[in-house]
């Protein structure tokens, strides 16, 4: 709100301005005049500034896929599309399926008309996996032919989907004759990238569907000709499970800086898989669960010209398939990682059972800028997806030093969606002690916990500091290692509680496997469900403004607490990469009022 604003808002009357302004129907006034937002009309960092940009490719069909990127030597980036429905939904429908390659000569903010590469027949529909030049300059895409998956058995036998490859030597204007890769399977995986080392290897990683339990496992084919020919690894790899979609599947891989490969993995446990190969994709160790949170989604590596690794993926495991945040972070060894920021996400529905809006599928590039590009999908599959780029800068995924405020009103936020439920919080803007508040409460005749959740940079050494109030308790502050849920106060790493008592709660939360079968794939996550709680030594005042700092180190498992200066508190966490959602919630006709969050990284 600029300062024309409260000007016309004192001399008119409020019903008068709210009329005449469209009916901003949660503004309030704290006394007989409006003030300034003081604490609001700082600059913002550089960082904030430099959000990601993104393109929406709305070609009025369905729900066509988004597919892989590549920059090529001269700079132009190519992008694949699937369309122009889910190919995968009728044998009918297979025949209208194409891949359509884009060209954009301007960094990804511009888009030039489409080159149809492939298209489906009544035999198979088509779909793009793989789109990268080559240090050569040439360009290879690798591509499936798809003949159908058999849902009454999951079998192989009665399945097929079948992996082609081409190159382009004239930068994507024109492609050979597609090429079958031989990998020995029936039917495989969809697969987000692949890598090419400094010797020149070619390593594509693949996942595939086996006769156990309708499981996926995990291989990687090898070229040391520039992909012209291919020599499949020794190794198979597994996480377990059973049914649809279940198993090892939908790797990545990526070279470390000491020449051993590192491959992340999708399954079905609440965290992603990695797998290392120390002699250059030939075999491959064991799979294991890494720290990093994930739904049965896939993530995608990216080596970088700097030698640092980009990993983009769904942080997000409550359900089989939570995928309503995609993050990007960057990492050096696949062990210590920063960033984690919210490249894109979709909202909570009103219904938690109904079908979620997905942000996922992503598919990396890194600019001749520098930045990084990432196409990815935005929707539902079957019904109005919309392939999507979005373009970051290093500077702004690697910021120590993050504000996020009201200064562009509810920025950032997952809410949940309005609706007959009425499980959505009430919000209201407020202005007040020369700030502008964010209030959220209940709706007056919702009875569930509501409330809204934020993604901040990784926070594994470094602190969080919120500014609230809280007019009426219950209300609460969580702190996850992965998207929080709105609707949930008892499952969080850290919790902060302001009670009806007017007395400050602190707690943890304490790691417990939960099983959230869909259908029948086997799937479960780690809760983390909050324990027993200390007393902060100070309570609070209803009309007194917060300060909250949490200083978080993730090597000591350990968070301090401290509230308007007060000696601060220590609690031991559960062992967690780090903190990257902050959740606002209330319950029994609690407000919370919200004024900025600072993370500040070491």
């Amino acid at each position: 709100m600029d300062h024309h604003l409260i000007g016309q808002m004192d001399k008119m009357k409020r019903r008068e301005f709210l009329k005449a302004s469209g009916g901003i129907a949660a503004l309030v006034l704290s006394g007989p005049r409006a003030f300034a937002i003081s604490g609001d009309t700082t600059v913002p960092s550089a960082s904030e500034t430099e959000r990601p940009y993104r393109y929406t490719l709305d070609l009025g069909f369905r729900a066509p896929r988004s597919g892989p990127v590549t920059t090529l030597k001269n700079g132009d980036l190519l992008w694949m599309t699937t369309g122009p429905e889910a190919p995968y939904l009728s044998p009918s429908m297979w025949r209208i399926s194409r891949l359509a390659m884009r060209r954009s000569t301007d960094g990804g903010k511009s888009w030039g008309e489409a080159n149809i590469l492939q298209r489906g027949t009544d035999e198979y529909s088509v779909m793009s996996f793989g789109l990268v030049c080559l240090a050569s300059g040439d360009v290879l895409h690798i591509f499936a032919r798809s003949a159908g998956y058999d849902y009454e058995t999951g079998s192989p036998a009665r399945s097929l989907r079948e992996l082609y490859f081409q190159h382009s030597s004239d930068n994507g204007r024109t492609f050979t004759e597609a090429k079958k890769l031989e990998t020995g399977e029936r039917y495989h995986g969809d697969v987000l990238s692949f890598e090419q080392l400094r010797d020149g290897r070619i390593v594509y990683p693949f996942c595939f569907l086996t006769n156990v339990r309708s499981q996926f496992a995990v291989s990687a084919m090898y070229s040391d000709d520039g992909g012209y020919t291919w020599k499949r690894s020794k190794s198979i790899l597994r996480t377990g499970g059973g049914g649809f979609e279940s198993g090892a599947s939908e790797p990545t891989v990526v070279e470390l800086r000491d020449g051993k490969l590192w491959m992340l993995i999708r399954s079905q446990t609440g965290f992603l898989w990695e797998s290392f190969s120390t002699d250059r994709g030939e075999t491959w160790q064991p799979a294991a669960e890494t720290m990093l949170p994930s739904s049965n989604a896939p993530a995608t590596l990216l080596k970088l010209r700097s030698g640092e690794i980009a990993v983009a993926w769904n942080d997000d495991v409550h359900a089989n398939y939570a995928r309503q945040s995609l993050v990007l972070g960057l990492t050096r060894d696949g062990k210590n990682f920063r960033g984690l920021r919210e490249i894109d996400f979709t909202d909570f529905t009103d219904d938690p059972a109904a079908s979620i809006p997905h942000t996922t599928y992503a598919f990396l590039t890194e600019t001749k800028d520098g930045d990084i590009a990432v196409s990815y999908n935005k929707g539902n599959w079957s019904r109005h997806n919309k392939p999507t780029m979005a373009v970051a800068s290093k500077e702004w995924l690697t910021a120590k030093d993050v504000t996020a405020n009201l200064r562009d009103g509810r920025t950032g936020w997952h809410t949940i969606d309005p609706g007959p439920k009425l499980s959505a919080a009430t919000e209201r803007y407020i202005l007040e002690d020369d700030r502008l508040w964010l209030e959220i409460e209940q709706h007056k005749r919702g009875k569930q916990t509501t409330g809204i959740v934020r993604n901040v940079p990784l926070v594994s050494d470094g602190e969080i500091r919120l500014t609230v109030k809280v007019p009426n308790g219950e209300a609460y502050l969580l702190f996850g290692n992965s998207l929080l849920s709105p609707r949930d106060e008892k499952e969080a790493c850290l919790r902060i509680r302001f009670g009806a008592d007017s007395k400050i709660h602190l707690a943890t939360g304490k790691p417990e496997r939960t099983q959230n079968n869909r259908r029948t794939t086997e799937y479960s996550y780690v809760s983390h469900i909050v324990g027993e709680e200390t007393e902060y030594p100070r309570g609070f005042d209803v009309n007194e403004i917060l300060e909250v700092v949490v200083r978080y180190t993730a090597s000591k498992r350990t968070a301090q607490i401290s509230v308007n200066g007060a000696a601060p508190v220590e609690l031991k966490t559960a062992d967690i990469i780090g903190i990257t959602f902050v959740g606002l919630l209330v319950s029994d006709r609690g407000q919370l009022r919200f004024n900025s969050i600072r993370t500040i990284l070491k």
